[in-house]
């Protein structure tokens, strides 16, 4: 059986992110889905004093216009210091965060342009450090072009890269006619993923935050939580 599992890019992400990443044979990253607003492929959370912290990365305008992987980042506002200030501010006393300070500020301060490239840079980085070795390929690069019948568009996904099964998030319940799939011989799972309590900088614990809380407070034993 081989496991597909496909998602939009997103900045930081959460752990069912990488959930879903460690719960499948090959991974997509839906890189020319039209981008939307107020959503995770800009922005995410990080735990901070007083409670969860949005972390968003400003995009220039007419993003809503265009496939993701087109969108660039308005690096006239200082985002990346932002960021950089407001999780050092947040996590230096994390136990982690001397290893993981370096190659994280590295990683911020590098003259991005694109937003696809930052996000796809910083997933990499944590599904490395959490030891997940799922191969990753983006839509873009498959003969698959998704229509507006997205259980339709999910199954040719799969048949052209030789899947057998599909696994979705839970919110797919909501969209995915599972019937499709058992007429074209495929298998289908959701995920249903709870985030288990692990030591955080501040009380009380606060789930679906960015992965990189995780990260920085447990380090790559976290794996064993995503």
């Amino acid at each position: 059986m081989k496991v597909v599992a496909a998602l939009q890019p997103g900045y930081l992400p959460w752990l069912g992110y990488f959930d879903l990443m460690k719960r499948s044979d090959l991974f997509v990253i839906e890189d020319n889905l039209k981008y939307t607003k107020q959503d995770w492929r800009n922005r995410n959370r990080i735990r901070a004093v007083n409670g969860a912290t949005y972390l968003t990365v400003p995009v220039k305008k007419g993003a809503s216009s265009l496939p993701i992987n087109e969108v660039e980042i308005d690096n006239e506002q200082p985002w990346a210091r932002r960021h950089w200030n407001l999780i050092e501010e947040n996590y230096r006393c994390a136990p982690f965060w001397p290893g993981y300070a370096p190659v994280l500020r590295d990683l911020l301060e590098r003259p991005w342009f694109r937003l696809i490239d930052l996000d796809l840079a910083l997933t990499e980085f944590l599904a490395r450090e959490f030891r997940i070795e799922t191969p990753t390929v983006l839509l873009s690069e498959l003969p698959v072009v998704f229509g507006e019948d997205k259980t339709e568009s999910l199954v040719a996904l799969i048949r052209a890269v030789n899947g057998t099964a599909f696994v979705e998030g839970a919110s797919g319940r909501n969209f995915i006619d599972v019937t499709q799939f058992e007429a074209a011989g495929l298998g289908i799972r959701f995920q249903d993923y709870v985030c288990r309590p692990y030591p955080q900088q501040y009380e009380p614990f606060i789930s679906h935050l960015s992965a990189l809380d995780l990260l920085l407070n447990v380090g790559p034993e976290g794996t064993d939580l995503v």
